[in-house]
This record gives structure tokens, C-alpha cells and sequence, in this order.
């Protein structure tokens, strides 16, 4: 007969199922403790995407606001005016489908732990029958019973834990980001209010 708590069981009062009569066993073997597995962290979020964003305005007159540039459709033939000489390309619409695949952990390894074991004649733990100290990863222990009673209950306890490590899994990025519509923008030169040419990066997000 096989006495079992059920998974996570944290050593507390748990019954015996059917109680087990004192006549039906002679001895006792306490299974010893095993190492609990590690619990993964969640999925990661993939990188954001960096690129550059455009705002159309139709029919606009003068300078572009702080932070824009002024830009027009291109040639028919697709070539740039010459006051509107920077050719930029943007997409209508980025749909990022990518996800990252879960972590894993491998099998816990160079831990130990080790517990102490009792059998109870009553659902409340108070009436101990039998008890085996100290019990390590990896020994399992056998032991006589001298006077019989029924086992109804039973309780560890934990007395030493190394809970050891896991090999984790290497997230994966999966999925593609998907480009709509391309759109061909001819934008002409900054300039400051004395007429000077300025350099201007783009906002990265």
C-alpha cells in the first residue's frame, strides 16, 4: 500500500486515504525526499521595433512645426526636386507579430535535502505511531513496526534544503513584422532662421 499526499504537498497534517489497518502491515519503508523542480520566468517581450515615423498634412504652407520636415510627393519618374532633394521611404503600417517562445528549466541539479517523516493513528497528528529522522535524497528507509495500529494520518518535516539549479532554455524570438503600403517622400533641408543649413536626426522610439 502506497501512502501519498498528492503533488506539492508542503509536509503539513494530510490524511491517509482509507485508514490502514494495524494488522495488514509489519513494517514501513519512507520514501525519501526529492528535489522540487524550478519554476520558469515568463516569456520575454521582443526588442521594439526602432524606426522613424511621418505625418502627412495636405495642402500645408509655410515652415513644418518643431520636430517635422517638409516633405512632397516625388517625381512621376520617382526622382526628387531639386529643393526637396532628401529622398526618405516610409510604410504605411508596421504589424508586429513577433512573440517570444516560453522559457524552460532543465531538471534540478547538485542539490539535497533531506526530512523527517511521521505516521499518526488519528486525523489530527496527535497520536504519532511511527517516525524516521532524517531521512536524505536518496535513501529510502525501512522500518519495523513493534505494535500495529491503524495509519490514518501523516506530517514531514524539512530539515535541510539545497535546492541545487536548473539549466534554463534560451527564449526565441518567432513571428515577423509585417511592412504595408510604401510611400516615396522627397523632403527638402532644414534650415535655420538665418538661412543656414541644420542637421537633423529623426526621433528614435
Amino acid at each position: 500500500m502506497i501512502l501519498d499526499a498528492g503533488a506539492g504537498w508542503d509536509g503539513a497534517c494530510a490524511p491517509a486515504g482509507t485508514p490502514i489497518p494495524g494488522e495488514a502491515f509489519a513494517s514501513v519503508t519512507f520514501e525519501p525526499p526529492a528535489l522540487g523542480g524550478c519554476v520558469p520566468s515568463p516569456p520575454p517581450e521582443p526588442l521594439p521595433v526602432i524606426a522613424r515615423f511621418g505625418k502627412a498634412c495636405a495642402g500645408y504652407i509655410g515652415q513644418p512645426p518643431e520636430g517635422y520636415d517638409l516633405c512632397i510627393r516625388t517625381k512621376t519618374d520617382g526622382s526628387c526636386w531639386d529643393d526637396y532633394p532628401e529622398k526618405r521611404e516610409f510604410t504605411e503600417e508596421l504589424v508586429d507579430n513577433r512573440s517570444c517562445s516560453a522559457c524552460t528549466c532543465g531538471a534540478p541539479e547538485g542539490g539535497n535535502c533531506s526530512a523527517d517523516l511521521f505516521l499518526y493513528g488519528d486525523a489530527a497528528c496527535g497520536e504519532e505511531i511511527l517516525a524516521s529522522e532524517g531521512i536524505g535524497q536518496g535513501e529510502p528507509r525501512c522500518a519495523d513496526v513493534s505494535a500495529p495500529s491503524a495509519v490514518v494520518a501523516m506530517r514531514a518535516e524539512l530539515t535541510g534544503a539545497d535546492p541545487g539549479s536548473c539549466t534554463p532554455s534560451v527564449s526565441k524570438v518567432t513571428g515577423t513584422v509585417e511592412k504595408g503600403e510604401m510611400h516615396i517622400v522627397c523632403c527638402a533641408p532644414r534650415r535655420s532662421p538665418t538661412g543656414q543649413t541644420l542637421s537633423y536626426t529623426c526621433p528614435r522610439l
